[in-house]
């Protein structure tokens, strides 16, 4: 009898330690399930602490020029080195909010409209989604992507953020949003859209005061290019004799160092560049253009830097005026949209908040009337 109660607890002891073991197994699965959904990154993710240093520029050693392919993996976050050239910081630089599937949420894109604007533009970015860039009109074939830097303020950011979540058109960059960062801003767009929109068979940059004619770019403009390599169409300032400034109390004076840095100090006017308010781009130059900034120091004049010194490294680009399709005159405009001749107008910039909704009307007007004409004469 003995021996039969001691079998007996020695088997309860076991039952006791397998049940145990099974409960401990259980809750060790769980919790490490759930810090492994803690850990995995978002998809649409964003960040509200922005890097402390107000600098807009990496220093770091000349590096070679790699295949783009190699640039985004093999040029290190961190540069530990310094040298006498500074780079844009967003050739490396965090995102603070991103939508990498942007593109890919309709497989028909044809063409990625870039924004340059201030994060207190609100109202702007409104505005736009509501009349040149409305899905409403063009069927997910035009995709608009807002960039802008750090407003380094925590209600702006808040509401910044809720924008995003509504619309998930915004990227936002590690860098204070100045007026001298534009650069950053600008290579910010080449490398989100060589690492997320190379399916986009064209690129148009703009800024946040230009009031499209999206119908002119589709029905004339796109198809024109749609085969086309290595072309950007714009607006080469001053016939491309534009005079370095030198004057100290001019808004866009440039020191003697920072000529040196990108080899014009002995020039008086720059390169030819284009006028950054418009400006299409073929796809593929993109990410050329993204490889040749990390080998092309810091300069604060964005226009001169993102359409002038980068493509001239390029190359063999087919550069093509829209000297005759731009207004920065609303009257100007408004008149021509509103008359019987046809209006070739594709860009109207500088426009102001008030002015940008009566003008899409009278863009959608004038198309109306066109397309009714045309179909009355079949």
């Amino acid at each position: 009898m003995l021996l039969r109660r001691i079998a007996f607890r020695k088997k309860c002891r076991t039952l006791g330690f397998l049940i145990i073991a099974m409960i401990t197994f259980v809750y060790v699965t769980i919790v490490s399930k759930s810090l492994e959904r803690i850990k995995a990154p978002s998809k649409y993710f964003m960040v509200f602490t922005c890097n402390e240093s107000t600098s807009n520029t990496h220093h770091q050693p000349e590096p070679s020029i790699l295949p783009t392919s190699k640039i985004i993996k093999e040029i290190p976050r961190h540069i530990s080195n310094v040298s006498e050239f500074a780079y844009p910081i967003m050739l490396w630089n965090n995102y603070l909010i991103n939508n990498p599937d942007l593109c890919k949420m309709n497989n028909n894109i044809l063409i990625l409209i870039v924004v340059k604007t201030n994060p207190l533009n609100f109202e702007r970015r409104s505005i736009i989604r509501d009349t040149w860039s409305n899905k409403a009109y063009f069927f997910g074939v035009i995709k608009v992507l807002f960039l802008m830097g750090n407003a380094q303020n925590e209600t702006i950011q808040e509401n910044i953020s809720r924008e995003f979540h509504e619309y998930l058109d915004i990227l936002q960059g590690d860098f204070l949003d100045t007026y001298k960062n534009l650069t950053n801003k600008g290579v910010m767009g080449l490398r989100w859209i060589t690492e997320n929109c190379m399916q986009a068979k064209m690129i148009v940059k703009v800024d946040d005061d230009v009031v499209l004619d999206t119908y002119r770019l589709l029905e004339i403009v796109y198809p024109i290019y749609e085969n086309k390599t290595r072309y950007i169409l714009c607006n080469i300032f001053m016939g491309g004799k534009a005079p370095i400034v030198r004057d100290v109390k001019h808004k866009w004076y440039v020191k003697d160092s920072e000529l040196k840095n990108i080899g014009l100090l002995d020039k008086k006017i720059y390169p030819p560049y284009c006028s950054g308010f418009t400006v299409i781009l073929a796809t593929d130059l993109i990410p050329a253009m993204f490889g040749i900034a990390h080998v092309t120091p810091f300069f604060w004049v964005d226009d001169v830097y993102l359409h002038g010194l980068l493509p001239m490294k390029a190359k063999r680009i087919d550069y093509v005026s829209l000297s005759r399709n731009y207004t920065f005159s609303y009257k100007q405009a408004m008149r021509c949209f509103s008359g019987k001749l046809p209006c070739n107008f594709l860009s109207i910039g500088e426009t102001k908040l008030h002015e940008m909704r009566p003008l899409w009307n009278m863009i959608q007007t004038y198309h109306s009337r066109r397309i009714k004409k045309n179909t009355t004469r079949r």
